[in-house]
C-alpha cells in the first residue's frame, strides 16, 4: 500500500491498490457530453446510410436522396436555433444549393470509395430503381438524425438552464442586500422612515 501511495501521489490510485472491498466509483456522464454525443451520432448517421446503400447495392440515386435529407435535418435545426433566438432565418435555393453540392460530394466520394473496395471481392451491379429498402433507409436515417437532434437540444437546453439558475442562486447568496433600498414605497412614492412623510418626493 506505502508503494501504491509513494508511485502515485498526485494522482487517482488504480484499483489494484485499494482494499478489495472497496467499490469502484465511475463519474456518470454529464447531460453535455451527451447532448454532443447526439450531436456526432447525428454527423455519422448519413455515413452510415450510405455505408449501408453500398452493402446492399442500392441505386447510386439514394446517394442524392440523402444529401437533400442531410440539408433538410440542417434546416431544421437552423429553425430550432431562430426559434429560441427569436430571429428569422432566410431560406433561398441560392443559399441551399452550395450546403447540397458539398453534402452530395462528399456523400458520393464516400460510395465511390466503398464501391471500389467491394469490388475487390465481389460482383457489384446497383439497383436500377427505388424500392422498399431504400425507403426504409432514408426515413431510418433521416428519423434518428431528427430525434438525436431533438434530444440533444432539449439536453443542452436543460443542463444551461441549471447553470444559470445556479449562477444567480450563487450571486444572490454572495450579495444577499443587493437590489434592496432601506424604506418602503406607497402609492408609487418612495418614504423613508427616519427622514420623516414630508421629506418624500412626489410624483
Amino acid at each position: 500500500m506505502l508503494a501504491c501511495l509513494h508511485g502515485h501521489i498526485g494522482t487517482d490510485l488504480p484499483h489494484s491498490c485499494l482494499p478489495p472491498d472497496t467499490p469502484t466509483l465511475t463519474q456518470p456522464a454529464s447531460p453535455l457530453q451527451t447532448a454532443l454525443g447526439l450531436r456526432l451520432a447525428t454527423l455519422l448517421a448519413f455515413p452510415f446510410g450510405v455505408v449501408l446503400v453500398a452493402l446492399m447495392q442500392r441505386s447510386a440515386l439514394m446517394i442524392v436522396l440523402l444529401a437533400a435529407a442531410m440539408v433538410g435535418v440542417s434546416l431544421v435545426e437552423r429553425f430550432r436555433l431562430a426559434r429560441i433566438t427569436g430571429t428569422a432565418v432566410p431560406v433561398t435555393l441560392a443559399g441551399l444549393l452550395p450546403g447540397f453540392a458539398v453534402r452530395l460530394g462528399g456523400l458520393a466520394g464516400l460510395f465511390i470509395v466503398l464501391l471500389g473496395i467491394l469490388a475487390l471481392f465481389r460482383d457489384t451491379s446497383l439497383a436500377r430503381g427505388l424500392g422498399l429498402e431504400d425507403v426504409a433507409i432514408l426515413v431510418g436515417v433521416t428519423g434518428f438524425a431528427l430525434a438525436a437532434n431533438a434530444i440533444s437540444a432539449r439536453l443542452a437546453t436543460t443542463e444551461v438552464s441549471s447553470v444559470l439558475s445556479t449562477l444567480n442562486a450563487s450571486f444572490r447568496a454572495a450579495n444577499p442586500g443587493a437590489g434592496t433600498a432601506d424604506g418602503e414605497i406607497i402609492e408609487g412614492e418612495f418614504y423613508d422612515p427616519e427622514a420623516g412623510p414630508d421629506s418624500s418626493p412626489r410624483r
